[in-house]
């Protein structure tokens, strides 16, 4: 799904008047606040977060994605997406339900920042990615087999919605289209290039096995691969 980036603030890009402009920063402000307010409150937890508290954050952050880009837009379905992930792939998911909410208000945050409404570009996205990254990191360093699958959900999940934020980015993304498929079409587009193109399609059965929970095909050596391959796109594209 194509999306246009919409500079905040310039007519030319909003077709706003003036009066139009100063009401779509006035929300842009109260938004930029609320997900402050909603990132300290997800601070001031202390141990584990109870149902009601993930709850809460879970609601605000959509409620927030959606004053900002309307119902069901790319950031609000990655999110989703991962939460999903998440939710079916591991025992404890609420750990890591904060990770996910807390990047995508970071996103927030940093868009409005970068003078973007409604944009995948640079540092908006590379929060979520980069906190997915981090929790995958965090569960590989325990020990277990638990642990280890744990990692390769999230390492899975993460490079996933790399690629998929690539074909946001680059206008090339189809609703419904294979990851295969997609990274087919950024090859196409010149924004995968050499060996990047032939590792990538390698790491399609990792997400395969790890999202199906075939845990004897994954091991913590194909974790740390895949996740520093996702990590240097990010770099390249996001930050």
């Amino acid at each position: 799904m194509g999306y246009s980036p919409k500079l905040c603030g310039q007519r030319r890009a909003t077709g706003l008047r003036p009066a139009g402009i100063a009401k779509t920063h006035m929300k842009i402000d109260q938004m930029r606040e609320r997900a402050e307010e909603l990132l300290a409150k997800e601070a001031a937890i202390e141990g584990g977060a109870s149902d009601a508290e993930i709850v809460e954050l879970h609601q605000g952050t959509v409620s927030v994605l959606r004053r900002l880009h309307g119902p069901e837009s790319p950031q609000e379905v990655a999110l989703e997406t991962t939460l999903a992930k998440i939710r079916k792939h591991t025992t404890l998911p609420l750990p890591h339900y904060r990770g996910a909410l807390r990047g995508a208000l970071n996103n927030v945050i940093a868009e409005i920042d970068a003078g973007f409404l409604g944009s995948l570009q640079g540092a908006v996205t590379g929060e979520v990615l980069t906190d997915l990254i981090k929790l995958s990191r965090e569960s590989l360093a325990e020990s277990g087999e638990s642990a280890k699958n744990v990692a390769a959900v999230l390492a899975a999940a993460a490079f996933e919605d790399t690629i998929r934020r690539l074909g946001n980015l680059t206008n090339i993304a189809e609703p419904g289209r294979k990851l295969a498929d997609e990274l087919t079409a950024l090859k196409d587009k010149g924004v995968l290039t050499g060996a990047q193109v032939g590792i990538a399609q390698s790491y399609l059965k990792f997400r395969n096995d790890a999202l199906h929970a075939r845990w004897d095909a994954v091991q913590s050596e194909g974790v740390e691969s895949i996740l520093g391959f996702t990590e240097q796109l990010i770099i390249k594209h996001f930050v």
